[in-house]
């Protein structure tokens, strides 16, 4: 597969799984804005938000529900940012929506205009730790 998204979306390429159904993946930004930025995924290509089919769009949106309220759970953030970029700016050329946790004093437009570095390793590492933590204590809380 030449697409990286691809690539990354069917675990090929080294990343921090933090969930995933049938249809997608949601990794560790590996360059996030804060602890805890996630990407979700779909295992099939699509460049374009149009591209998707309608299953498939809603199971990103429903695990964009998901991801917030774990995310939220596991880094107390002031707030969370959902953004797609497309066009000239998906820099995947694959399909993926970021989950971002953002603090009081981030403005939204210098926030995203700041050139960021790759995380460590071992703190994308503590950092899925703590979000799957979270994710698993929430799946078996919905299974009561």
């Amino acid at each position: 597969m030449n697409c990286i998204g691809c690539r990354l979306a069917n675990a090929q390429e080294n990343v921090h799984v933090v969930y995933e159904t049938a249809t997608l993946i949601c990794t560790l930004d590996y360059m996030p804005f804060n602890p805890g930025h996630v990407l979700i995924l779909p295992k099939q290509h699509a460049a374009e938000v149009e591209e998707l089919d309608p299953k498939m769009a809603i199971d990103i949106m429903e695990a964009s529900r998901f991801l917030s309220k774990a995310v939220k759970a596991a880094f107390n953030p002031d707030g969370i940012t959902i953004i797609q970029n497309g066009g000239g700016f998906n820099d995947l050329d694959h399909y993926h929506m970021h989950v971002i946790p953002r603090f009081e004093g981030q403005d939204f437009a210098e926030f995203f205009s700041e050139e960021g570095e790759p995380a460590q390793e071992e703190d994308l590492a503590q950092a899925a730790q703590k979000l799957i933590r979270v994710i698993k204590e929430m799946e078996q809380y919905a299974r009561v």
